[in-house]
């Protein structure tokens, strides 16, 4: 049994010995305090950096180290793909019918061959199924997709409704809320605004502390109105 099971230390794979072109058996593990900044993995087209970076993520979690990932290509979905059981009726759902065309197979058995493929090259590493349950306990992965109903759904306009009676009554907390409303509205905007000094952070700032004060919830179209005729002559 292959003893990679350390807290820290994340488990890389074995190293590959380049003259003699074969994997070696030492294993490759990667103190996760080397990562207290910045990390970059660069690597031609097809050399395995999104592999490397779904490792990365996932030694992360068994740890539980929680991870934001920002991913406009679309590749770290694949972090949902987790089945502990490895059975051929996991991975049905995910499998293409011009893939398994392609191969001469059906889609269910080509859902079998993908099964017993992960199963295989698992165990070519010294990993088994409990080791996939185990990152499935620690991690919730849930994808967020603004402007999508494919995953979970971003909204910037809940943060216009008003806040509760605490906050409103809390001198700090309402200051708080109304100036990372703005902020958040103008950076929609493409708006460097200094909350300060920013005429249009003011204004939406002084809209939005007016309305939530007079317990109104806002909508777009209503701030839209609210801006060009504001419930004030002076600020």
């Amino acid at each position: 049994m292959i003893d990679y099971e350390k807290l820290g230390a994340f488990y890389l794979g074995k190293s590959f010995d380049m003259q003699a072109g074969e994997i070696r058996d030492d294993l490759v593990l990667y103190d996760s305090k080397d990562l207290t900044t910045h990390g970059v993995i660069v690597g031609m087209t097809g050399s395995g950096k999104t592999g490397l970076g779904i490792t990365l993520l996932e030694e992360a979690a068994i740890d539980g180290i929680p991870s934001i990932v920002i991913d406009p290509k679309g590749d770290m979905g694949n972090l949902m793909l987790n089945f502990p059981d490895l059975q051929p009726s996991d991975f049905r759902p995910w499998v293409e019918k011009d893939e398994a065309a392609r191969k001469g197979m059906t889609q269910d058995e080509f859902a079998a061959d993908r099964a017993s493929l992960w199963k295989r090259g698992l165990a070519d590493w010294g990993q088994q199924p409990e080791r996939i349950r185990k990152l499935r306990d620690a991690a919730d992965v849930a994808i967020y997709t603004p402007g999508s109903d494919a995953g979970l759904q971003l909204t910037v306009l809940k943060s216009l409704d008003a806040p509760p009676p605490a906050v409103l009554n809390s001198m700090d907390a309402m200051r708080e809320r109304v100036s990372g409303a703005a902020s958040g509205l103008c950076t929609l905007l493409n708006l460097d605004a200094d909350p300060i000094r920013s005429r249009e952070h003011i204004l939406l700032s002084n809209i939005l502390d007016h309305a939530w004060r007079a317990g109104k919830n806002l909508d777009m179209a209503s701030l839209i109105y609210e801006i060009q005729s504001p419930p004030f002559h002076k600020i």
